[in-house]
């Protein structure tokens, strides 16, 4: 069983370079009641997290310094067949919906871009890797200038697509998944990425907090009614 209630996007740049570059930081925020292991329901709130790009090439390959928001530092949900915040969908009878849409994890990429709600479905985001900051996967939430990274940078897992409504192109990096309240408004990061192998780095630092223009489309395209549960 699974349900969801969208309501809310979020995006911010600190600073950016001209041209081919990611350029904010977005939330998608929504509501979702799915079946975990053994026929317990959950409900939980949830924010995606996914980085803009201006240009298709663009790949991710890491997430770093990390600062996260007062109101964003709560016990996340992990779904009861996760295997903490590195994102691991083993299959079978422990592929739950509750796995796939909201369980809480951090990425570079390797998901399906495309869709409103991206799955955790068996290998999405395979090579997901944490720095020590982080503070180990079974943190309750990211550790003060925490980062993850691809840890197998010729998968390309970390190059943006296009995402759904007119948002343009992104790359999944995170999913926050809790049963009450919280708020990653002025959460703070910094992210590395390149062309492809042999290219060189670019890097700059991104705050959530300021509304997306397009949040209108994403919520017509979902065909779902949506409701404020927070601000940002």
């Amino acid at each position: 069983m699974k349900k969801v209630v969208l309501t809310g996007i979020a995006a911010a740049a600190i600073a950016a370079t001209a041209g081919a570059d990611i350029t904010g930081a977005v939330t998608y925020n929504y509501t979702t009641t799915a079946e975990d292991f053994g026929g317990t329901s959950v409900t939980v709130n949830v924010s995606d997290l996914y980085l803009l790009s201006d240009d298709g090439a663009d790949t991710v390959l890491n997430v770093y310094n990390m600062q996260m928001a007062t109101a964003g530092q709560v016990n996340y949900f992990q779904s009861a067949t996760g295997t903490g915040w590195t994102p691991n969908n083993l299959g079978g009878i422990f592929d739950t919906a509750a796995l796939r849409l909201a369980d809480s994890f951090v990425t570079i990429g390797g998901f399906t871009q495309d869709t409103l709600l991206p799955e955790q479905a068996p290998g999405a985001g395979a090579g997901t890797g944490l720095d020590p900051n982080f503070g180990g996967n079974g943190a309750a939430f990211p550790g003060d200038l925490a980062g993850w990274y691809n840890g197998s940078p010729p998968s390309l897992n970390g190059q943006v697509g296009m995402l759904p409504g007119t948002i343009g192109m992104g790359v999944l990096i995170g999913r926050f998944a809790y049963d009450g309240d919280f708020d990653l408004s002025g959460s703070e990061l910094f992210a590395t990425w390149n062309q492809g192998l042999g290219t060189p780095g670019n890097q700059a630092g991104f705050i959530v907090n300021i509304p997306a223009p397009g949040a209108m489309a994403l919520l017509g395209l979902a065909g779902l009614t949506g409701r404020r549960r927070r601000n940002g």
